[in-house]
């Protein structure tokens, strides 16, 4: 399998605030980390792709489970430190050993998201798993499925939108990533028994910028824009992200000799 690079789609900052009592008015959309002592979330990530040429084509995929046990951080309101734990990894082109070492890998590593900042953040000593398929970085899976939420009271049926610029560092060199998101509050799930949850839904889309790098280099094969969607239940009485899913596809780059392209679907829950 060919280096490659890992894109951060980050997500970006989340807002808290308090749901108004008129649930057919505008209403504040909140998550907030430091509504609860503790947390534990199911990240569930699957990946499949094709990498072919004029003479073959290889197909592969690979999928994880890992539990993140997460506390608030004191010094950013709103922020959460999460712990890996039962780490679950499968790989159809990855040998017993490596897939071990992997899982080793992934278990007891920490990482911190900041609402704040919309990014997620590793200990300096820390060296992040990364399979190498498109660069694929299972913790950066986790911030695709946090939603950017709006700054103001909104209420069904409203959209707003996100473009950011971020850089990307590869084995073959530096890149700038172009993210565009477009949310749309869907509506408001009352069941009478648990807490009313606000329905969101997201398109997105993303192209890489590469610098001036020498011909025949891994980066000229690798898919340089790709297109994805999301959803997610944010429960408005404890300001919790109760789930959330995100799915996007890698085009595969149409002039390049080797042509490869995947798709990725990930799951985050709330467990109780």
């Amino acid at each position: 399998m060919p280096k490659s690079f890992t894109v951060f789609l980050l997500s970006g900052v989340l807002m808290t605030g308090v749901l108004s009592c008129n649930k057919t008015g505008r209403i504040e959309l909140a998550v907030d980390f430091s509504s609860a002592s503790s947390w534990k979330y199911l990240l569930g990530v699957d990946i499949k792709g094709t990498a072919s040429s004029a003479d073959s084509s290889q197909t592969f995929t690979s999928s994880a489970r890992v539990c993140l046990e997460g506390k608030a951080v004191a010094h950013d309101k709103g922020a959460v430190h999460f712990r890996v734990k039962d780490t679950r990894v499968a790989s159809d082109f990855l040998s017993d050993q490596e897939l071990e070492n992997l899982k080793c890998r992934f278990e007891g590593m920490d990482l911190s998201f900041s609402p704040n900042e919309g990014a997620v953040y590793f200990p300096d000593t820390t060296a992040v798993p990364v399979i190498n398929i498109g660069g694929w970085d299972l913790f950066r899976s986790f911030a695709k499925v946090i939603p950017v939420l709006p700054g103001s009271k909104v209420a069904p049926g409203a959209t707003w939108d996100r473009e950011r610029r971020f850089p990307i560092e590869t084995t073959e060199g530096s890149a700038t990533g172009h993210l565009y998101q477009s949310f749309t509050f869907d509506s408001i799930i009352t069941n009478g028994k648990s807490p009313d949850l606000a329905a969101i839904s997201w398109l997105f889309s993303y192209n890489i910028e590469l610098q001036p790098v020498d011909s025949g280099t891994v980066l000229e094969t690798m898919p340089k824009s790709g297109n994805g969607r999301g959803d997610a239940q944010i429960d408005l009485v404890n300001k919790r992200l109760y789930k959330a899913n995100a799915y996007f596809e890698a085009a595969p780059e149409e002039k390049s000799a080797i042509k490869m392209g995947w798709s990725e679907s990930v799951h985050l829950e709330l467990i109780e």
